[in-house]
């Protein structure tokens, strides 16, 4: 049984469910962002598995795109993502400044900016206070203070 919920990069159906994936990154003023969006199998083991390295052994820092080192100077990519069937996995990439460009660029093209409120759902009703609510079951808001 294939999903009836299209790859957001790609636009294409799978046999498999999509890997939900939340990109984040600290812009030059220092403002954080953050985008979501749900990948087919192909455009995960292409843009989101060959960042999930792991720097702990020692190794310098280098971009995932080139391979160019960047100990001393990255603009980092923060990945978390839950792959289908699977526990949430998370990924770190230093990339080199024109190759987070191009990243962040692609993932802006069909992410939903998770900062940002188009698209989401309005309040059903506007926020009622504990004063109001007590009025409406009849009692008095003043008493117990």
């Amino acid at each position: 049984m294939g999903s009836l919920v299209k790859c957001d990069a790609c636009g294409h159906r799978s046999g498999t469910r999509p890997t939900s994936v939340y990109w984040r990154w600290q812009r030059a003023d220092m403002a954080w962002k953050g985008y979501y969006g749900r990948l087919c199998p192909a455009c995960t083991a292409a843009k989101v598995l060959p960042l999930d390295v792991d720097y702990s052994e020692g190794g310098s820092l280098t971009c995932p795109q080139c391979g160019i080192g960047t100990e001393d100077d990255y603009d980092a990519v923060y990945l978390t993502y839950f792959p289908a069937g699977r526990n949430q996995e998370s990924a770190d990439a230093p990339f080199c400044g024109v190759h987070a460009a191009e990243y962040r660029l692609w993932v802006t093209k069909f992410a939903r900016d998770t900062d940002d409120d188009v698209g989401a759902s309005k309040p059903r009703r506007d926020g009622v206070s504990a004063a109001q609510t007590l009025k409406a079951l009849g009692r008095d808001p003043n008493v117990g203070r």
